[in-house]
């Protein structure tokens, strides 16, 4: 494992309000140690799309930085098909990066690989070493292409591998969401900004009628793909104020024994016809289906009353084959960076993300991409908090290439568009890998590099981070954490970093000001007064080496006891933090 790095803000190349949301330029492995002090078991959700080393310029693999994680990787070389190591530098290459990912995943985390046959068949035994083979979750077929060259197998197809932390963690059931159902839902979102809504229900059911009539067109050609095939869920043809509907049979118990009672018609007054088998919900949950309107009756009484389901609600479990055409991916990224597929030319679909993350992602998901491309995924996690209010979050990393930093070039750029074009609440932090750190290099550092690093490590920032704060007429606060605790540093250089009763007295006046709550952290080289409830003394260098793991810098004669001390108290603060 290399050495963390200094992750430094980059504020020209941010963008809107972050939330949390953060992209960071670098190697993912130098990137994903940085993190690991705040975000260990941290990620809920990881999406990985590594290069599938089909020897077309794809993987570009460096020795000197296998060897030496901290070397520069200017010897690095494209694999080619005619290299006899090819697998076994691949498998160098991804090993310590699934082994971090699996690092920060949280014990009920879901991790999803993206792959080719390529490499099909190692990924999955190297996955199976690091997460267990108990919690590998399934393989999904991603057919995203048709072929019709003539060869012995046509390939149409990717894989996508899912593997959980713990896998019994992870809830029993997922609910998904089909490019069918989304497309349904993208649609009505669309013709209710355009349509009346007299005129809705008139126009929704035409517009599902014509998605029928290209879907068969497509199927005539030889080209499936290319039209969503809506399935059973163009049932959902009626329309309220509360979107699309259909009736459902729900209300039959499913076996013999269910509850008996009467349900008058609304028009006849007497009691409607019964299911065979009873209904399935007891006479109170009947009432609330009731009074919510959720009951559908037909035209009188002789007809059996059913329930009224809608779109949004529909389950959609997460199928094992999923048809997305490839070619989503590039139209969207031309949509938003005009030739943006010369630089990066084989970028995922948003929707293959969105469906991922629906299923296996929380509302509030923390969601990891450490070979971010062209920004896929954060747009992913943007787009579906536009949709449902969610909270999730993105930590996207990326390298690029030699020439072409493709965080700068693409990432960002990306998600800027998509912002400003979709009108989004949102945006990201952008950060880069600085320095590498140990004793000598963290007490060599400037204020600002070491306010950086402080926000980066301090464990109150645990799973979220601490907001940075910029206000040039403090001296002293530079952040504060999700409960408003100030954050303060008392840094000029290794040898004039002293607390003292007066610079305390100060800092306490600082945070009173901000509107900021106690305890204080009070970041310094040496500290004069004695810790009392309203303040917490955490010494530099030591208590960033312990956050950062840097034990065997720190473990050098008389700073062992401080060193293991602030490693003690760091794991205090997380375990009473997740408390």
């Amino acid at each position: 494992m290399p050495a963390p790095r200094v992750l430094e803000p980059v504020p020209e190349l941010s963008h809107g309000t972050a939330d949390g949301n953060r992209v960071i330029e670098g190697d993912n492995l130098q990137a994903m140690v940085s993190l690991r002090s705040q975000y260990y078991g941290a990620v809920d959700f990881a999406y990985l799309d590594p290069p599938y080393n089909t020897g077309k310029k794809d993987f570009r693999y460096s020795d000197r930085r296998f060897r030496d994680p901290n070397a520069a990787a200017d010897d690095g070389v494209y694999v080619s098909n005619e290299d006899g190591g090819r697998h076994t530098k691949w498998l160098n290459y991804m090993g310590p990066r699934l082994y971090l990912t699996w690092e920060l995943l949280a014990d009920h985390g879901i991790c999803f690989v993206s792959i080719n046959d390529v490499e099909l068949f190692r990924l999955g035994l190297l996955m199976d070493e690091i997460f267990g083979e108990r919690n590998r979750l399934g393989v999904l077929i991603w057919k995203q292409a048709v072929d019709n060259n003539p060869t012995r197998i046509s390939v149409e197809h990717e894989y996508v591998l899912c593997y959980a932390k713990r896998a019994d963690s992870v809830p029993e059931r997922w609910k998904g969401t089909s490019p069918a159902k989304q497309w349904l839902l993208d649609k009505h979102m669309e013709l209710k900004k355009e349509v009346e809504p007299e005129q809705l229900e008139t126009v929704w059911r035409q517009a599902i009628r014509d998605q029928r009539r290209k879907h068969k067109e497509a199927l005539e050609k030889g080209r499936p793909d290319e039209e969503i095939d809506l399935g059973r869920m163009d049932r959902f043809r009626n329309v309220n104020e509360h979107g699309p509907w259909a009736k459902d049979w729900h209300l039959e118990n499913p076996k013999p024994g269910g509850y008996d009672y009467d349900i008058p018609h609304p028009i006849t007054g007497l009691p409607c016809r019964k299911p065979p088998k009873g209904y399935r919900y007891s006479p109170e949950s009947m009432d609330q289906l009731l009074a919510e309107d959720r009951i559908v009756f037909g035209k009188d009484h002789t007809e059996t009353a059913q329930l009224r389901r809608y779109l949004v609600d529909a389950a959609d479990a997460l199928r094992s084959v999923i048809v997305i055409p490839g070619r989503h991916g590039s139209d969207r990224l031309n949509e938003l960076l005009p030739d943006g597929t010369k630089r990066f030319p084989h970028p995922k679909p948003v929707e293959l993300i969105e469906m991922l993350l629906t299923a296996a992602g929380d509302m509030d998901a923390l969601v990891l991409d450490p070979f971010a491309g062209s920004g896929t995924t954060g747009e992913a996690v943007m787009r579906l908090n536009a949709k449902d209010g969610g909270i999730r979050r993105f930590i996207l990393i990326e390298e690029g290439q030699p020439g072409d930093p493709y965080c700068r070039t693409v990432t960002a750029p990306r998600l800027r568009a998509a912002v400003t074009k979709e009108g989004w609440p949102s945006g990201f932090s952008f950060y880069e890998t600085g320095q590498q750190l140990n004793r000598e290099a963290i007490l060599e550092l400037e204020r600002e590099a070491i306010t950086n690093l402080i926000v980066q490590t301090d464990a109150t920032g645990a799973g979220r981070g601490l907001n940075k704060i910029n206000n040039r007429e403090a001296q002293y606060i530079i952040a504060h954490n999700a409960r408003r605790e100030a954050v303060c540093l008392c840094w000029n250089g290794r040898a004039d970093s002293i607390v003292t009763r007066d610079v305390l007295v100060d800092m306490f006046s600082e945070a009173k000001e901000q509107g900021l709550k106690k305890p204080l952290r009070v970041y310094g080289s040496t500290c004069t007064v004695s810790e009392t409830d309203s303040f917490r003394f955490l010494q530099i260098p030591d208590e960033i080496i312990a956050a950062l793991q840097l034990m065997e810098e720190a473990a050098e004669g008389e700073d062992a006891v401080a060193a293991a001390d602030a490693l003690q108290e760091v794991n205090a603060v997380s375990a009473q933090d997740e408390g």
